[in-house]
This record gives structure tokens, sequence and C-alpha cells, in this order.
């Protein structure tokens, strides 16, 4: 009983999609459906193809690989702009998620405009599928 004991926790803690509680996502490129996400070891960079975002604090997971942090997120607009129109204001971010093994689903939300902006898959080395503004 003892030796199948040690085994079921041997092949749970070897299990590749588990996280430990307060996990950092690891860096690099995540791409997807209307996103690419950059993480970095203090957060992240985000090309919606029009809009931008950043996250402006490391990305951890907890126990059951869900994350918050706070960012900002910045509208597009297509076309050139003209000398001395000021650029988008950055608006105030809230980034949530959860993270399973290569993959982050990450929802988008602006408290200030009281707006979900939406929920985004993407996966670790992933090439990200984005439509620029025109």
């Amino acid at each position: 009983m003892r030796l199948v004991t040690m085994l079921a926790i041997s092949l749970f803690a070897c299990h590749p999609g588990t996280q430990t509680a307060h996990e950092p996502v690891p860096t690099g490129v995540w791409g997807g459906n209307g996103m690419q996400l950059k993480v970095t070891n203090k957060g992240g960079v985000i090309d919606y193809g029009c809009d931008s975002g950043t996250i402006d604090e490391r990305l951890q997971t907890d126990s059951h690989g869900k994350f918050s942090a706070r960012g900002t997120h910045t509208f597009g607009r297509g076309g050139p702009r003209q000398p001395g129109q000021p650029g988008a204001k950055p608006r105030e971010a809230q980034y949530e998620g959860v993270r399973k093994g290569d993959e982050l689903e990450l929802t988008v939300r602006l408290p200030d405009l009281d707006r979900k902006i939406g929920t985004f898959t993407v996966k670790l080395g992933q090439p990200p599928t984005l439509e620029r503004c025109g």
C-alpha cells in the first residue's frame, strides 16, 4: 500500500500541467486569435492588431493557475495622425485569467468605462492572428 501511495504522489507531482502556488507565467511570446502577449519578468506588452496594452506587474498564478494584474489599454485608430494631434489616451485595465500549461485564457476589462474588451486564448510560442486597423 505504501508503494502505491508513493507512486501516486510521484505521478501527480510530475504531471506537466500542474502549477504550484504563486508560479510566474513563463516569459516569451504568447499568440492567438486577436492578441499577441509578450510576457516579461516585469509584466507584459499586448498587441491586438489595432489596440495595444501593457501589464504593469509580474503575472503570478495561484495554485489553481489563476492570475490577476493591473495595466493599461489604449484604443487604436486607423490612418495617419495629423501633426499636433494628440495620441490616444491609455486607460486603466484589469487583466484576469487562468494558465493551463502553455495556454492562457485572458479577460481584459476597463473598470473606468465599465467595459469588457474580450476574452482571448493565447499559447506560448504560437504566432498571433491579428487584424491591423486601416
